[in-house]
């Protein structure tokens, strides 16, 4: 057994427990597929117990969120918790849809390697103008495939007119022609997906991939935008928790953001260029 650092903590993973397991038919549906004694997780489920650190893993792998969520006041676990992983089976995907997608994600999974991790994402809001989101990316593999799980933070600031948001996205990940192609939703509202290519940074120690964005917003008027976007590597092992508090949305003169990330993320177009390219320079 594993002593929360509080009582809250504890609490909270019981009640966070249970709204996952909303999910499932029955309690006994989800024991089996985590291979759990119902006894244990009944412990668990009621908060006499704390899962070591082999089943708390197994529990959050299950239901796609991380340790560090899962111990989040309820109110806000609840705002950020996608639909719960099941189990991949390509005979549910039509044919010609598998066919055209699972090659490209498997023939990725090698190259991608490089690119497992944490993330700090960099972009022009589009739909609070002259604001800038700095959301947190994590980046990683199941099984044969590579995805990403995008979570965008703002703390309510009436001064700003900036409400309280937290929207969670899922998406997928894969390499073609050593482009990083990012392809996303969100599975909460159901309102818009989007698209994020990103190019390779080989300068050595710079943790910047930069690219190009493109969606429909999802405020009321949908209104497709592109801009530029910059994604910084923070690691494999971090401090998630400590990571987020660093994620809002941030007016455009706001210090917070440094220089060079203004200057790659300005969705300015040069004369010779007539469309947009990522800005590449570090």
């Amino acid at each position: 057994m594993q002593n929360m650092s509080n009582k809250t903590d504890s609490i909270n993973f019981s009640v966070n427990l249970k709204f996952l397991c909303g999910f499932y038919s029955s309690i006994s549906e989800v024991c089996r597929k985590l291979e759990i004694n119902r006894q244990q997780f009944n412990r668990y489920l009621s908060g006499k117990s704390f899962p070591s650190y082999k089943n708390l893993k197994k529990i959050c792998d299950f239901f796609g969120v991380e340790s560090e969520e899962i111990t989040m006041a309820p109110i806000e676990f609840q705002k950020i918790a996608g639909l719960p992983n099941t189990n991949e089976n390509e005979g549910n995907i039509p044919k010609q849809l598998a066919n055209m997608i699972t090659p490209l994600m498997k023939d990725s999974k090698q190259q991608l390697k490089r690119y497992e991790g944490y993330y700090y994402r960099y972009f022009y809001s589009f739909s609070f103008p002259g604001y800038i989101f700095r959301s947190f990316v994590k980046l990683y593999q199941h099984g044969d495939y590579y995805y990403i799980k995008h979570i965008e933070l703002s703390r309510k600031n009436d001064a700003l007119s900036i409400p309280r948001l937290v929207t969670k996205y899922h998406g997928i990940a894969f390499l073609v022609a050593d482009r990083l192609f990012i392809l996303e939703s969100e599975p909460a509202l159901n309102s818009t997906i989007s698209e994020a290519i990103l190019m390779p940074n080989y300068r050595p120690n710079s943790p910047y991939l930069s690219g190009l964005v493109i969606c429909a917003s999802s405020g009321s008027s949908h209104q497709p935008s592109a801009g530029r976007t910059v994604f910084e590597h923070l690691g494999k092992n971090i401090n998630i928790r400590e990571a987020m508090k660093q994620c809002d949305l941030f007016h455009h003169t706001d210090n917070n953001i440094p220089k060079n990330i203004k200057n790659l993320i300005k969705n300015e177009i040069k004369k010779e260029q007539f469309t947009f390219h990522p800005e590449t320079y570090f």
